[in-house]
């Protein structure tokens, strides 16, 4: 059992707030550790700190009990998520659609008007992780096309590509489409050559 779940239940059971003196002489641990994971746990809003009543002189000695919460410490399976609503889409007949719809609203959300239409694009897939370039043999007289060497949803884009790759296009609309004039998403193509996938931007006006 790892010393924040120890501390954890230590104030789960106390039946008044504790001090840090208080879980230390309790658990046997020193009292920086006792802190630094009280700290942690106050960060996390699992635990709320109080300074206690003074009965001398100097600052009071912070008092610790705990909040109603669930702990968001421990491993994600986003995969897991990430498979069940993709394979939900995939059996209705307007999933590729919603997912589009979706992916769309993301890349509203996370576009940043200060850079360029596709500098931001570029930008918004780097930071989820596609590592983007320009492809520079495959570039149109009308727009930019970007090479999306890894997917972040490997797995789920394998299983179901018109799924995935529609949340994909949509969020890079969505980043173009908070841009004015930014343009459209002419079309994505996933794992060509079996090693990446791309997507060209095109100009509105074209």
């Amino acid at each position: 059992m790892s010393v924040r779940t120890t501390v954890l239940d230590a104030l789960r059971d106390a039946a008044s707030p504790v001090t840090v003196a208080d879980l230390s002489a309790q658990l046997d641990t020193p009292p920086t550790t006792v802190r630094f994971h009280l700290k942690s746990l106050t960060d996390d809003g699992l635990v709320q700190a109080a300074p206690g009543a003074g009965t001398g002189r100097g600052r009071p000695q912070m008092q610790y009990r705990l909040r109603p919460a669930m702990d968001p410490a421990g491993p994600r399976d986003y995969g897991f998520l990430a498979d069940a609503l993709v394979d939900a889409l995939d059996g209705t007949p307007d999933g590729p659609q919603r997912a589009m719809a979706a992916g769309h609203e993301l890349g509203l959300a996370r576009a940043s008007t200060d850079r360029g239409a596709a500098q931001d694009v570029m930008t918004v897939l780097a930071d989820m992780g596609f590592a983007p370039s320009v492809a520079r043999g495959k570039r149109s007289g009308d727009g930019t096309a970007i090479r999306l060497g890894r997917c972040p949803f490997l797995e789920a884009a394998r299983r179901r590509p018109g799924i995935t790759c529609s949340v994909h296009q949509g969020l890079m609309q969505g980043v173009l489409d908070a841009h004015r004039d930014g343009g459209t998403v002419a079309r994505l193509d996933a794992f060509v050559d079996g090693d990446h996938c791309l997507a060209q931007l095109s100009d509105r006006s074209r």
